[in-house]
């Protein structure tokens, strides 16, 4: 059982026309493409388990399905109880076979994968004939057992020594294996004319076996053929879980350090720790074959040398404790990418070629958990970045060896460095106590070293950097990707000494922190007895002191900061003259004038460490400063003088006069908005706020918080800037609050449509106040539509005027809800809700169809113009002069009352006579119909029915639904009205 991998087949010819075909050429040419195949999965996806192949026993007394338990009773829980599940999964030898669990299809050369697992309830032991030498150690082959499913079972013809699964011991301890045979059947010589169908058969068969873990355990160890990318992982995971979890301990100041000798301890004490880091370290660099060469001592004694409380100690004992730091730090970081090194460039075809390991039956596979026995999936390059984890864990090594070569206690000026604190050491400036040489540079940052800038990382020590300005003096250029400012240089110089070169160097650079220095004791005291003597100053021991310094600078000789000490007690001799008395000798020539230092002249304020913690915390050692916080120096006492350590704290502290500091989340509001949250420094302190100089009521107290509340803020104050104090001190943050607009939305009367087919009204909605013309007006008119007008042009009068047509039903009432949204250039807005309008939809037809038609001679409403009495008449109203409505009788030169005629308002006898007409729904369907504009109006008109008829004019009177639209004289008996509205044309 050979791979196919072992002997590439890496040409193949092409065909000519009429070619015969060879054997040989047939397979050549499938073999070329099979291995380009095999290999591009391999070389440029990985090999290993994709995916799935999650293993599970069922239980019967708890029976679960695929994670979902089922009913003891229920026949799916029957068909899984005693089984060994294993779900669909996907995976790739190193030969390049895909792997997927497959069924048996129509025929013994098709197979089927959509299912969701495969159900295994017998075993049988399992022998490899072709001898596949990873299952064997020497000649033997370790133990296996094949799983069958019930499918397959029944397919068998000897079933002899097929077992129930339930009935393997310890089946936990079992090791699951998915195992491809992969052969060639010999071929069967072609004895005719035609063998089309001949040739040798390529079987390949997958296998679910199980084996002892034990076995799998002595195979990985001394069998025939090694899993060399397996063990390399394991080892990686092995030595991930070896590790032991290592951070370091903080440095935390009480009230009980007093001397320098007890703040040195706590140094120390923070350093004790660092067997466990050695014994980490060791087991890296062995597995990762990094040399750990340290001048010829073990990584024990070296640590032993450096951090060992024991061992003699310099003063620089907070940089030790900070080299231990970054030793831990880069020993985590290492750590943490052991367990991401799943990549392999050209996997080893021999590693597992036609098998893969599922690890024990039932194993849970949870997040995070290791799985013996089981093929990850390991990434080519191109799919991941794992691969770049190996040459980042190897430099990091080197880094960790170089950092202990190169710790060194250095001397210099104070300096400042711009750094990052929440990143990775590499993304930090190389700090002051390394000796930064090339070795180290091309060790600190990957990504810089990958790209040849190693000399572009920041550091105190520039000699071996980049000779660029922004790399030799950074501060000078864009720090804005800095988040923290390294400063060394500063320890064993006085606190005077150290203050002056910060603060030179803050102001030089514009940087935002302050400086503060605490004591740990007052100084020296005799057993508590005030000393009562005075102070001498010696001018021959001060003139001593200065020819000293003076000699020393000039040899070069001597340490400087012990010369910058004695110019810091020199300074303090000095300052004594300030309290001397100078008496002149009465009528000497030659007096001398002595004039003292100002009295006003600030000196640098100290605060001793057991004071300030009783009222301030958060004192951490990180070797700077971040903007915007305090660097916190630590002197033992005035007279002792020397910087001993250095801590920060995260925010601005301890000035003579506390900083104060408003904040608001925006700059600009508008009058009606909600009060917004001001954010102060000190939290208590008293808010105003100004116009001009004048204080205005604009801020309120709320459960102990101050709020700006631009309601407060008066009319005239519109548009102004507002500015503020916090305790009686300006500050920057500003505010400006807007008017709203203001104005007054008047519904017109709804007017109809005259369209008979598509009623509609058209409501005008008229607006009124200041400044209409400058605003911008969003109308939602509440039927879906809506319109927005940017600054329109006010009418005559003032007012703006906005019309929207209603579409509406015939017959039906709506009600829509108009909504205006009025906004300025400020950004200032108000929504007004108008009042809902009710409108009713009509149509020409539906207002004929219930229209009343009046004609009447009636004396006592009075004679129409040009009328008399109509002693014989009679008339016939028309519509539109084609559609005849009705008869109208007005004679009444008898008492008896004629076709069509009644006595108006119960009259029982005289010459009042009135005929009422109703427009049937047959009438009205022909009018409408004759209205041939759609323009809503009927021309309704008497005309003569007889030869007696008189030109004069008839009382009509016209009612819509009982309601009167129109009462009067029609000109010439002529009337154009609109039935549906009322409005009579001229």
């Amino acid at each position: 059982m050979n791979a196919k991998l072992d002997n590439l087949t890496i040409q193949y010819r092409k065909f000519n026309e009429n070619q015969v075909l060879t054997e040989g050429q047939l397979n050549e040419f499938i073999d070329y493409f099979e291995d380009q195949d095999r290999l591009s999965r391999t070389r440029l996806s990985g090999v290993g388990v994709v995916c799935g192949f999650k293993s599970m026993f069922i239980d019967p007394l708890n029976a679960t399905v695929l994670g979902k338990s089922a009913p003891k009773d229920d026949q799916v829980a029957e068909d899984y109880s005693n089984t060994i599940v294993i779900t669909q999964g996907a995976g790739v030898t190193t030969d390049g076979d895909l792997i997927t669990l497959r069924k048996k299809g129509s025929s013994s050369s098709e197979a089927t994968i959509d299912f969701d697992a495969k159900i295994y309830r017998y075993y049988r032991e399992y022998f490899d004939e072709k001898e596949y030498e990873y299952f064997r150690i020497g000649n033997s082959q370790i133990p296996l057992v094949e799983l069958i499913t019930q499918e397959e079972y029944n397919e068998l013809i000897d079933v002899r020594n097929v077992k129930q699964v339930k009935d393997i011991d310890n089946l936990k301890n079992k090791i699951i294996f998915l195992f491809l045979e992969s052969y060639s059947n010999d071929e069967t010589p072609c004895e005719d004319a035609d063998c089309d169908n001949t040739g040798a058969e390529q079987v390949s068969n997958l296998k679910v076996l199980l084996a002892d873990s034990e076995s799998v355990r002595e195979l990985m160890a001394n069998g025939n053929a090694k899993d060399s990318i397996y063990k390399l992982h394991n080892v990686y995971q092995e030595l991930f879980d070896d590790l032991p979890n290592i951070e370091a301990k903080r440095v935390i100041l009480d009230s009980t350090i007093n001397t320098a000798s007890l703040l040195k301890e706590r140094f120390q004490n923070a350093t004790s720790t660092f067997s466990d880091l050695s014994e980490g370290f060791s087991s890296i660099a062995s597995t990762f074959n990094v040399s750990v060469n340290l001048g010829g001592q073990s990584l024990d004694r070296k640590l032993l040398d450096l951090l060992s409380t024991t061992s003699p100690r310099l003063d620089d004992y907070q940089y030790r404790y900070d080299l231990l730091k970054d030793l831990i730090d880069t020993y985590n970081e290492i750590k943490g990418l052991i367990l991401h090194l799943n990549a392999e460039c050209c996997p080893n075809i021999a590693s597992f070629p036609k098998h893969l390991m599922l690890g024990p039956a039932g194993a849970g596979l949870e997040l995070g958990e290791n799985t013996l026995f089981r093929h990850g999936f390991y990434n080519s390059p191109v799919t991941t970045n794992d691969d770049e984890n190996y040459e980042r864990i190897v430099m990091l090594a080197n880094r960790f060896v170089q950092k202990i070569n190169g710790f060194q206690s250095y001397i210099g000026p104070v300096k400042i460095t711009p750094s990052n604190l929440y990143v990775r050491l590499g993304n930090k400036a190389i700090p002051y106590y390394y000796n930064v040489d090339k070795p180290l540079l091309d060790k600190w940052n990957f990504e810089r070293t990958k790209t040849d800038r190693e000399t572009y990382n920041l550091s105190y020590h520039t000699a071996n950097l980049a000779v660029e300005d922004f790399v030799q003096n950074p501060l000078n250029y864009n720090i804005d990707n800095n988040d923290f400012y390294r400063i060394e240089g500063h320890l064993g110089l006085p606190f005077e000494t150290a203050v002056q070169n910060i603060n030179d160097l803050k102001v030089k650079y514009g940087l935002a922190f302050d400086v503060i220095v605490l004591l740990l004791n007052d100084g020296e005291k005799r057993d508590d007895v005030v000393v009562t003597e005075p102070k001498k100053v010696s001018i021959e021991e001060l003139r001593n002191q200065l020819l000293s310094i003076s000699n020393d600078i000039s040899k070069k000789t001597g340490d400087s900061k012990d010369t910058l000490l004695n110019l810091s007690k020199l300074d303090s001799q000095l300052r004594l003259l300030n309290k001397a008395k100078f008496e002149t000798t009465s009528g000497s020539s030659e007096d001398v004038t002595v004039v003292k230092e100002d009295p006003k002249k600030e000196e640098i304020t100290t605060e001793l460490l057991s004071e300030f913690l009783e009222r301030k915390s958060g004192l951490e050692h990180v070797s700077g400063v971040e903007p915007g916080a305090t660097f916190v120096l630590i002197a033992e006492s005035k007279t002792k003088n020397q910087v001993l350590a250095d801590f920060s704290l995260p925010y601005l502290c301890c000035s003579k006069k506390d900083p104060v500091f408003l904040s608001l989340p925006s700059g600009k509001l508008c009058q009606s908005e909600r009060p917004v949250l001001m954010t102060i420094v000190p939290l208590d302190g008293q808010v105003k706020a100004f116009v001009n100089g004048t204080q205005i009521p604009a801020i309120k107290q709320t459960g102990g918080q101050s709020f700006f509340d631009p309601g407060l803020v008066g009319a005239a104050y519109f548009g102004q800037t507002i500015t503020f104090t916090v305790n009686d001190d300006p500050v920057d943050a500003q505010m400006v609050v807007y008017e709203e607009p203001n104005l007054v939305v008047t519904t017109g009367t709804p007017v109809n449509g005259e369209n008979p087919t598509n009623p509609s009204a058209t409501v005008t909605f008229s607006l009124s106040g200041s400044n209409l013309g400058n605003l911008n007006y969003s109308w939602n008119f509440g039927d879906g539509q809506s319109v927005t007008i940017n600054k329109p042009t006010p009418e005559s009068n003032g007012t703006v005027t906005q019309s929207h047509i209603y579409n509406l039903v015939a017959g039906q009432e709506d009600t829509f809800s108009p909504i205006l949204t009025v906004s300025n250039d400020n950004g200032c807005s108000k929504q007004y809700a108008i009042a809902p309008i009710k409108l009713k939809g009509q149509s020409l037809i539906q207002c004929l169809s219930s229209l009343e038609i009046t004609v009447q001679y009636n004396e006592t409403l009075g004679p129409c113009p040009g009328g008399h009495r109509c002693d014989s008449a009679k008339f016939n109203l028309m519509a539109n002069g084609v559609h005849k409505i009705g008869e109208v009788n007005l004679n009444n030169t008898s008492d008896s009352l004629q076709t069509g005629q009644l006595r108006p308002n119960g009259e029982l006898k005289g010459p009042n006579r009135i005929n009422t007409i109703h427009i049937s729904p047959t009438n009205a369907q022909n009018i409408a119909a004759s209205d041939p504009n759609g323009t809503g109006f009927i021309s309704f008109s008497l005309v003569c029915a007889d030869a007696s008829c008189h030109d004069g004019v008839a009382w009509t009177t016209l009612k819509l639904g009982g309601v009167v639209i129109y009462d009067g004289c029609p000109r010439n008996n002529f009337l154009t009205i609109n039935p549906c509205t009322g409005e009579v044309k001229p």
